[in-house]
């Protein structure tokens, strides 16, 4: 009795052989039962082999190395040079023939090429596309739920799909539906923070440092009228993203007349990188210059022959903004869909809108006792803070400590304990702020330095010096969105 389909025809040539035997003689006999328990035994053999074989494009053919005429001898089903060819796992993919587990013509399955549009296909994994739907390859769309095609991430970014939103991945700004694709190729809400340093090192710790808790330098915090505030002092790193974005000509930026611009300010800004270096430069601007005879605390890091920082421009991004023009602050302010705090917001934010005299003190009702220098936390203030890991050639002032300044410099959000009641860091200390209110008005606000807090407002330059160049190694700035 047969076994399975593959072996009927042996079985019926076994029967023929048995009917047709000579049988005047025992050999005759002999022959018959000899051929037929032969023939059974094979075919038993084959469907046993068929079992073992199963996923073999020709289960019933011949092992590699056999002699061959065509391929259809074969367990392969390809014949080379008149010898069986190995087996290939899946198929031959390139016999023109759907065999194997593949799930059209030499595509899918596990060894041949993924499918094109429109073939056959058992799972997304046999799609070019990775879609597979009702038995058959689509072409990408952006509403497959896939990642595919150009997509940077699922149903988004490339070419055809809608642009991405916040922590989606991208490949470059045009990903974004923010216009801004980080170094991590993430998009972010805000495009000067698409940098590392100085774009998401802000907050308690040192870079590096276990335990460290940074987050975007353009985290915002909900103030009591519904506006976004910055968390964080602008940092030299975000300036750098938004100069070297436009090659410093940042005229061409502003001549789109984005929201929020004055377009009569347009004409200050810079128009080429060198004017951009130029503005951001000690450019005569009181504490900018960081040579031997400067002593100053520049954080905008350039290579300029005797005023190159001590610290690295990796360092120095980090590292809240200052000697910074006050046209240049505000656009990068409307850069990010923002504008500069207003003196009014800026005394809010120190205050608690005004219930207390210092940030802290909705939760710590102690005030700040400058005697106490350098022990209180809350604040940097009076040289209180020591940038870590200086370099071994840090020049030296003397016995007043370093030349290089920007080494008392904080990154913003290195104090924590002195948070305000909505989570703004460095309300008071570190930088004094550049004001919405006017051109070149700023808050004191305190510094690293040696200001006190006020509650009125300054211009800058101050009175008497109206020479002086736009800019100061102790304003920084913080901004603001509606």
């Amino acid at each position: 009795m047969c076994g399975c389909v593959s072996c009927r025809h042996e079985c019926e040539m076994a029967r023929v052989n048995h009917v047709t035997a000579p049988s005047s003689r025992v050999s005759r006999v002999l022959f018959s039962f000899t051929s037929v328990v032969s023939v059974v035994l094979a075919g038993t053999a084959a469907c046993s082999s068929d079992v073992e074989n199963a996923g073999v494009p020709n289960p019933d053919g011949k092992d590699q190395g056999a002699e061959c005429v065509d391929g259809s001898e074969c367990k392969s089903l390809t014949c080379t040079a008149g010898k069986c060819t190995a087996v290939v796992a899946g198929g031959n993919p390139t016999d023109g023939i759907k065999n194997g587990d593949e799930t059209d013509v030499d595509c899918g399955g596990q060894a041949a090429p993924k499918c094109a549009d429109g073939k056959a296909c058992n799972v997304a994994g046999d799609c070019e596309s990775s879609s597979c739907i009702g038995g058959t390859c689509k072409a990408p769309s952006p509403d497959d739920k896939i990642r595919n095609g150009d997509e940077t991430d699922v149903d988004c970014g490339g070419t055809k799909a809608p642009k991405c939103g916040v922590d989606k991945g991208c490949a470059g700004d045009d990903d974004c539906a923010s216009d801004a694709c980080s170094y991590a190729k993430k998009c972010v809400e805000f495009k000067s923070c698409t940098g590392h340093f100085g774009g998401d090192t802000c907050g308690a710790g040192e870079t590096g440092e276990a335990g460290a808790k940074h987050e975007s330098c353009c985290a915002t915090a909900q103030s009591s009228g519904g506006k976004r505030i910055g968390k964080y002092h602008v940092t030299a790193g975000r300036m750098r993203a938004f100069v070297e974005r436009f090659g410093g000509n940042l005229k061409q930026w502003a001549q789109a007349s984005p929201s929020g611009w004055n377009d009569d300010w347009t004409d200050i800004l810079p128009g080429s990188m060198d004017e951009a270096l130029f503005m951001l430069g000690p450019n005569v601007k009181r504490g900018c210059s960081i040579s031997q005879q400067g002593k100053g605390a520049r954080t905008y890091w350039q290579d300029i022959p005797g005023e190159t920082s001590d610290f690295s421009k990796d360092v120095l991004d980090e590292k809240a903004l200052n000697c910074v023009p006050w046209h240049l602050a505000q656009a990068l302010c409307v850069y990010d869909g923002g504008r500069l705090t207003s003196h009014a917001e800026n005394v809010a934010i120190m205050t608690n809108d005004g219930d207390n005299t210092w940030p802290w003190q909705f939760q710590d009702n102690t005030p700040y006792n400058a005697s106490q220098h350098p022990a209180d936390e809350r604040l940097v203030h009076r040289y209180s803070y020591a940038t870590p890991n200086p370099p071994a050639n840090l020049r030296m002032d003397g016995n007043s400590g370093p030349l290089d300044r920007t080494f008392y410099v904080a990154p913003p959000g290195r104090r924590p304990k002195g948070v305000n009641k909505i989570g703004i860091q460095d309300a008071v200390g570190n930088m004094l702020t550049w004001a919405n209110d006017g051109v070149r008005r700023f808050s004191y606000t305190m510094s690293w330095e040696n200001h006190e807090k006020l509650t009125d407002m300054k211009s800058w330059p101050p009175q008497g010096s109206n020479g002086e160049a736009n800019g100061y190694y102790a304003i920084g700035a913080r901004c603001i969105f509606e």
